[in-house]
């Protein structure tokens, strides 16, 4: 059991052989790479129901069953290439991870994605269940992908609400978790997502998890995750879970991922274009 210590929820995209001309995708090496080192100096990847209180009221962060040197990882989207190259690299390693799916697109292209490069395929119901049936945890992140601050309370409660009855119906498990796509929430989402009955929901605020965090709870709403890119080497991943003791650098790559966040919202332009 740990006490007062801060831990890694680590958020990847694209695990995949194939180029893009954006740096969310990263090399089936280099994702074994890094899940070799976590492996190697002793860290435990962990589910998301470890991390969570079921039922607390106040919501706050349970360190009753966690390990000394844990990390969550989590995928957003749901590409195919989660299937082809990452679970098998879990497997080989006997770790877990959460996966996030925009059901919309569950067996279909990312057309939803505002990048000119290539198209990706999602993950189909096939690969779904059977990694799920494995002991993979899947969650929402919508239905369609969409800004959700940008949506009336209508049209967010469908993203948040749908996507997860068409997960719990296909999959026959009780769907807890929510990711915010593009990271985008403000508290009216926060609170759209805890009424759906989703117990915890996940940011991109590049932040390392306090184990004791009892601030309410919201906190449980806006769990922080740092996001993995193309452009990070090993010396740059070993900063972002805190390993070492370089607080120079690992301030460096805080203010690289949230540049990089901002830079998502040049997707609402490029949709304003396209309509």
């Amino acid at each position: 059991m740990i006490t007062n210590c801060d831990f890694p929820v680590l958020a990847y995209h694209k695990v995949d052989s194939r180029r893009e001309l954006g740096i969310t995708s990263i090399s089936p090496q280099r994702f074994e790479k890094q899940i070799s080192f976590l492996n190697s100096e002793g860290y435990s990847v962990i589910s998301p129901q470890s991390l969570v209180a079921f039922g607390s009221e106040h919501g706050h962060v349970d360190d009753s069953h966690i390990p000394s040197k844990p990390v969550i990882v989590t995928f957003d989207d749901g590409y195919e290439g989660i299937y082809s190259y990452a679970y098998p690299i879990l497997e080989k390693y006997e770790s877990t991870a959460v996966i996030f799916l925009t059901t919309g697109y569950i067996g279909k292209l990312n057309n939803w994605d505002a990048s000119p490069g290539p198209r990706f395929k999602h993950l189909n119901w096939s690969q779904i269940t059977e990694m799920s049936e494995a002991g993979i945890c899947f969650g929402s992140h919508g239905v369609n992908h969409y800004f959700l601050t940008r949506q009336n309370n209508r049209a967010a409660k469908y993203e948040i609400e749908a996507s997860k009855k068409e997960l719990e119906d296909k999959l026959g498990k009780a769907i807890r978790f929510f990711s915010y796509p593009y990271g985008d929430y403000d508290d009216r989402i926060i609170i759209l997502v805890r009424e759906a009955g989703y117990e915890a929901a996940f940011s991109l605020r590049p932040e390392l998890l306090r184990s004791n965090s009892t601030n309410g709870f919201m906190s449980l709403y806006e769990l922080p995750r740092i996001a993995i890119y193309l452009v990070d080497n090993m010396r740059a991943f070993k900063a972002k879970i805190g390993y070492g003791h370089s607080t120079s650098l690992q301030y460096t790559q805080k203010l690289k991922n949230r540049l990089i966040n901002r830079c998502a919202y040049a997707s609402v332009l490029v949709e304003r274009l396209r309509s």
